[in-house]
């Protein structure tokens, strides 16, 4: 799409209602998901315009903020669980490689926090939708969840003897994250100022996703993995 084109259909989606928007994004889901770089523009405008309307309209009542808090506790304590085991099975791994396995030559584990997608009975339903009925927020799930390109969290670790560092145990297993509090954009709301610490993983998703705080409220779980690989070099 030309800059021309993305400035209409934006323009377009600005004057849509959020139930319009959500029509439109169902329309282009299909066409999304095989790649098309127009659907893509699209989507983004669509997605980006619902999130900004609910977000505006959202009403920052005590219940809704309770549920906002649970979210990034959720958030905080994953990503503590997941940095934790990461580092477990990277010390294991260095035990094992320092023993002499004649299989690890390297090897490489990646640590991701991400929200997880189950087709049903995929959110919580509150007592009272604090949008009137405007979204159809279990329709909008798998799309969320498929244009969240980014794990919430991640860690990343190598066999330390191949790589190009003299980084201290305590430094390789540090998360620079924690030294910070995440409380921008969406999160330096007026009625959240209360809460004492937002974590990366909350700012991922209340600010580099397609969720808006209505959506988040209604997140049921989240899931982390690790995966390890083993390298084994056979030389001719």
């Amino acid at each position: 799409m030309s800059e021309k084109q993305v400035d209409k259909y934006f323009e377009k989606a600005e004057e849509m209602s959020v139930k319009e928007l959500e029509k439109e994004i169902h329309k282009l889901y299909p066409i999304f998901l095989k790649s098309n770089e127009t659907a893509k523009w699209k989507m983004h405008i669509c997605l980006w315009s619902r999130k900004s309307k609910l977000n505006k309209n959202f009403k920052f009542t005590a219940a809704q903020v309770e549920q906002l808090e649970r979210v990034n506790q959720l958030l905080i304590d994953a990503t503590a669980k997941l940095l934790k085991k990461a580092e477990q099975l990277d010390r294991q791994m260095q035990a094992i490689k320092a023993a002499g396995d004649d299989f690890l030559d390297d090897y490489y584990i990646e640590a991701i926090l991400i929200l997880e997608f189950q087709e049903e009975d995929s959110i919580l339903v509150p007592d009272e939708d604090e949008n009137n009925g405007q979204t159809d927020y279990q329709a909008m799930v798998e799309v969320l969840h498929e244009t969240l390109t980014m794990p919430l969290r991640s860690f990343y670790f190598h066999d330390k003897d191949n790589t190009e560092s003299d980084e201290t145990d305590d430094k390789r297993y540090e998360d620079n994250m924690l030294n910070l509090n995440w409380d921008i954009e969406e999160l330096s709301a007026a009625p959240l100022q209360h809460i004492p610490y937002f974590c990366y993983a909350s700012h991922v998703l209340f600010c580099h996703s397609n969720h808006s705080y209505s959506d988040i409220i209604r997140i049921k779980s989240f899931r982390n993995e690790i995966e390890v690989l083993w390298q084994n070099t056979i030389k001719c």
